[in-house]
């Protein structure tokens, strides 16, 4: 029997609640009581439950069994083709452990957008942390993930985040000086950590319109789009 709920220990621990992930996909009510029955066992207090949107009546179905929307998100990706930096007098190079308290303003530019901080068991601050603990996961990797940081004459004017999946991912962007060029000489950073080749942007929240017109313009075009879902059990049984 496949089990149909991944316990997420890292989250759990942090999150100091149990916590595991349900793929939603093709769900049926049957599949959804499963999921519920399996996650009491376990004990889990919340689900991280993702969905395609390609069923136009799952997401009244999930809702029914109290599961909230707390985003819907997007995937991008790029082929390895030319791009031309606005300037910026800001310059970029991989993060140390050193870094890490002076990111905190810009990581609250991308917290804000998080569906932690949309829902509110975990909310702002919770979100803030959250990415926080990314970044020092990224600054401590091994090659996999790798934190950057812009930085000028006033000290640290932005950050991001990169992943080697099947192709090199930005993961997030967080800028303290909009308009100065700060994100542009983070994407250079990216293309050239990633070698020159296609690369994926994401996830990235669909009402973040600011965002989603800078990646366009950077030449990255939608891929894939996602619901995602938390359901927290202590809060409602669900339908019988």
């Amino acid at each position: 029997m496949v089990d149909l709920v991944e316990p997420l220990e890292w989250d759990s621990a942090f999150f100091g609640v149990p916590i595991a992930r349900a793929d939603l996909n093709d769900a049926t009510a049957g599949t959804l009581r499963t999921i519920d029955a399996e996650a009491r066992a376990q004990g889990i207090c919340c689900l991280y439950a993702t969905l395609e949107p390609t069923d136009e009546t799952a997401p009244y179905l999930l809702q029914t069994f109290g599961y909230r929307l707390v985003e819907v998100s997007m995937d991008f990706e790029r082929p390895g083709i030319p791009y031309t930096p606005r300037p910026s007098s800001s310059v970029v190079r991989p993060g140390a452990p050193a870094d890490l308290p002076g990111l905190e303003p810009a990581i609250r530019t991308v917290a804000a957008w998080s569906r932690y901080a949309a829902d509110r068991r975990f909310g702002p601050d919770a979100a803030r942390r959250m990415h926080e603990a990314w970044a020092e996961r990224a600054v401590h990797g091994t090659g996999e993930r790798a934190l950057f940081v812009a930085h000028d004459e006033s000290g640290i004017t932005g950050m991001a985040t990169f992943r080697r999946s099947q192709v090199p991912r930005i993961e997030f962007v967080g800028v303290t000086k909009p308009g100065a060029g700060v994100a542009d000489a983070l994407m250079v950073g990216f293309f050239e950590w990633g070698g020159g080749g296609p690369t994926e942007a994401g996830w990235m929240a669909a009402r973040n319109i600011a965002v989603l017109r800078y990646v366009g313009r950077w030449g990255f075009r939608a891929n894939r789009t996602r619901y995602v879902f938390h359901r927290w059990l202590d809060e409602t049984e669900g339908p019988s």
